[in-house]
């Protein structure tokens, strides 16, 4: 037998295996991921073209111009922005630069399972603070008692919460942030663009926030994995030490620099999910006396009499819908929200097995 020389938290670890096999040839409706149901704008697909007919895919990339088109649109300046490969990638980066072995970090739940990855692969010692069951509420008044006790180095808040849907006010997060002056402040911001909140503006006054943002979701990069963080200037000087030079590809960069110079797609696509098939869906769930829970983004969390059962329908009427793992919200489903054809795809799908 080969010796396994991973570190010791590395061998304890349990990865996050999302389903992925097969989805790229499934010919149904993909409500399992929070993807953008429709291609994104035709700019993003005519510069990649053209980029490619150029031939300059021997280049290092190069990300000034976009780096400043996303400061513009996220009403920052210039230098307090990082493009990174993916979300994730940014969540990597900022937990390597800010938090050590054996640092404490408070990680509301349930939530996104990467940010327990990244706090197990570099040893830290997580604070698990649970949503309140009722309505999956932002748990502001526990994380405040608990900041009596511990001073912890990251603060985990994502905003609106995967899966829950949660939405936390500026508010709440104002409060716990001034309760801790030597915390770091990750907030996930991937589905900004749905509930149009964001704690940028918090930044000049509160320097130990740090946000992170996709293009994998209102704009339907995701197979391209492109994110950016937005901090202080200094904050970003530090973590682009960790980043390295070329850590997101040309074709990427190419791609979110068009889908910006059509914010105007996004935000027919967005309006359609939030104002007409989300409505639509909750209807029904309401009509049926299936219980939901409100959300500020392109998903809803739901639990049906019998989850996989439930599952199964769909997945026989080639939908995909998400099953829940973590312990608080096991019995449930997440479905993301498409087009309107599709929710009443999905509607009618589900009434055949309600009878």
């Amino acid at each position: 037998m080969v010796k396994n020389y991973a570190l010791k938290w590395i061998k304890d670890m349990t990865p996050y295996s999302p389903p992925l096999g097969g989805r790229l040839n499934f010919s149904g409706d993909l409500l399992d991921f929070n993807e953008r149901v429709t291609t994104p704008s035709k700019k993003v697909t005519t510069a990649l073209i053209a980029f490619f007919r150029k031939g300059k895919i021997q280049r290092y990339p190069e990300y000034a111009d976009l780096q400043e088109k996303i400061s513009k649109y996220a009403k920052v300046l210039a230098n307090q922005v990082m493009i990174t490969n993916g979300s994730d990638h940014g969540i990597d980066v900022i937990f390597r630069t800010f938090v050590g072995k054996n640092d404490t970090i408070v990680i509301p739940a349930p939530t996104f399972p990467m940010f327990m990855q990244y706090a197990q692969m570099i040893g830290c010692r997580v604070a698990k603070v649970p949503y309140e069951k009722i309505d999956f509420k932002f748990p502001a008044a526990e994380i405040l008692q608990l900041l009596k006790n511990k001073n912890p180095k990251l603060i985990i808040i994502c905003n609106p919460n995967n899966p829950t849907g949660s939405v936390i006010s500026m508010k709440d997060i104002e409060v716990i942030v001034l309760k801790a002056p030597d915390s770091i402040f990750m907030i996930d911001e991937a589905y900004f663009e749905f509930s149009g909140i964001s704690a940028t503006s918090l930044l000049k006054k509160f320097p130990n926030i740090v946000i992170v943002r996709t293009f994998s979701k209102a704009f339907g990069l995701a197979s391209l994995r492109i994110g950016y963080v937005i901090a202080s200037e200094q904050h970003i000087e530090e973590m682009m030490k960790v980043r390295g030079p070329y850590a997101v590809n040309m074709a990427a960069h190419i791609a979110a620099n068009a889908a910006l110079d059509d914010i105007e797609d996004m935000k027919m696509y967005v309006q359609e999910v939030m104002t007409k098939a989300k409505p639509l869906l909750e209807t029904f769930f309401k009509k049926n006396s299936i219980p939901f829970y409100k959300s500020g983004a392109n998903f809803i969390l739901f639990e049906p009499k019998n989850k996989q059962e439930v599952y199964e329908h769909f997945k026989k009427n080639d939908i995909l819908v998400r099953p829940q793992r973590a312990p608080e919200i096991q019995d449930m489903l997440r479905v993301s929200i498409g087009t309107v054809k599709q929710m009443n795809r999905f509607i009618k799908v589900y009434s055949q097995l309600l009878g």
